[in-house]
């Protein structure tokens, strides 16, 4: 097996355990008897993040799946998707990407059923402040930048890297679509909770 193909089939494995945590975890914090159809999510997608933002959203899977999916075709007229990156840096993506995957496990087992991949405060939402949430407030974004980077080194592809950026800039304001919902719903609860964690990552000097 040539080093590209072992990449292209690393990349694969990565993308698939990765995306297969999350569907359990989607699976198992599902209301039961509680089926929306997609007009309805995507009603709701707007209701709470804005019709912009919920666009842009879906350009931007849209994007990933269909260059991911370049890649792992990989015909001859995508070679010049290809970055010269060493092999070393293409392993180093490999490892991270494997490191970041605990993170994701435990951020999810500690949410549990609270977890949606909507933006929305399930019956008797609880803020969670344990495991990875007592010191990061979102670990499970910190994990999403974390392993899309890593899956960038490891496919050496333009494409995937050059939108990446834009995937910065939509996680961030999600983040921040998400802090304005906890904080109409928890309040001066969550504003201390703020004040002794980091975003992304662990806060080391806490605010007064």
């Amino acid at each position: 097996m040539n080093s590209e193909l072992t990449f292209r089939v690393l990349f694969f494995v990565l993308f698939i355990v990765w995306h297969a945590i999350r569907v359990y975890y989607a699976l198992k914090g599902r209301t039961p008897g509680q089926k929306r159809s997609s007009q309805e999510r995507w009603q709701e997608a707007v209701q709470r993040e804005g019709k912009t933002f919920t666009v842009l959203w879906s350009i931007h899977n849209a994007y990933w799946f269909i260059a991911i999916l370049l890649y792992l075709i990989g015909p001859d007229w995508m070679i010049w998707a290809q970055l010269p990156i060493p092999d070393w840096i293409r392993w180093t993506g490999v490892g991270l990407a494997v490191a970041s995957l605990p993170l994701l496990l435990w951020a999810h087992h500690t949410l549990g059923k609270q977890w949606s991949k909507l933006l929305e405060l399930k019956g008797e939402h609880k803020l969670v402040t344990s495991g990875p949430y007592s010191r990061v407030r979102h670990p499970i974004y910190t994990h999403w930048l974390m392993i899309n980077a890593a899956l960038i080194m490891v496919s050496a592809n333009l494409p995937l890297l050059i939108f990446y950026p834009f995937s910065i800039i939509l996680i961030y304001k999600r983040i921040g679509n998400e802090e304005r919902m906890l904080l109409r719903q928890f309040g001066d609860e969550y504003r201390a909770y703020m004040r002794r964690t980091g975003r992304l990552l662990p806060r080391f000097r806490r605010e007064t």
